[in-house]
């Protein structure tokens, strides 16, 4: 499967779940609430993360830390983002790792040994700690953004948003509580808007 495809369907995946426990899909999506009611992740907004960083998850803690300072969209965006890391990365691929340190480029990971009953997944033996090739890094980077957007962003609910508003990107950003060039990016990625660039005529 390739990375995207399984960002996307384990998006789904958490959505699904989060309507048939808690409560049916409504806009925005409680990025929030997903982070505590269904992975026990505290949200810390906080003024001590490096400049470089957007956002930073303590695994073994089970803390999100975001900038204070960015806009509430920015920062829906990186509480997102980080579940997609403890979903996909922590829990399912198992990556021992006690940290991610993310920017909007690459994410910095910290390997020392994590305590595997803390986790659901996890066996109990001594794993060495997870080394990553840069490849892989990258992997897991855009897989965290693709499962952010698809979280924040549904496609079905982008396209019902279309069939009542249509396609001002700022008036879906507003109605989706994202920024508006993420609101861009996505409208782009579904294939509603042109992507930028150059368009070729075939007419």
């Amino acid at each position: 499967m390739r990375w995207k495809e399984f960002a996307v369907r384990e998006a789904r995946l958490v959505l699904d779940e989060w309507s048939q426990t808690f409560k049916p899909l409504d806009l925005p999506i409680p990025a929030e609430d997903i982070a505590d009611l269904m992975y026990h992740l505290a949200i810390d907004t906080t003024h001590t993360l490096p400049q470089n960083l957007a956002g930073r998850l303590y695994v073994e803690q089970r803390i999100i830390e975001v900038r204070r300072d960015d806009i509430a969209p920015r920062q829906r965006f990186t509480v997102a983002h980080e579940v997609g890391h403890y979903r996909m990365h922590v829990i399912i691929e198992k990556l021992h790792l006690v940290g991610f340190s993310c920017n909007s480029d690459s994410v910095t990971l910290s390997d020392t040994q994590i305590d595997h009953a803390l986790f659901p997944g996890f066996d109990a033996h001594t794993f060495p700690p997870t080394k990553l090739s840069a490849q892989d890094q990258r992997r897991i980077e855009i897989e965290a953004n693709t499962f952010a957007a698809e979280l924040l962003m549904p496609a079905s609910l982008v396209e019902q948003a279309i069939e009542e508003y249509g396609k001002d990107v700022n008036t879906l950003a507003t109605k989706f509580e994202v920024s508006r060039q993420a609101m861009q990016y996505r409208l782009e990625a579904l294939l509603f808007l042109p992507p930028p660039g150059p368009q070729t005529s075939f007419l």
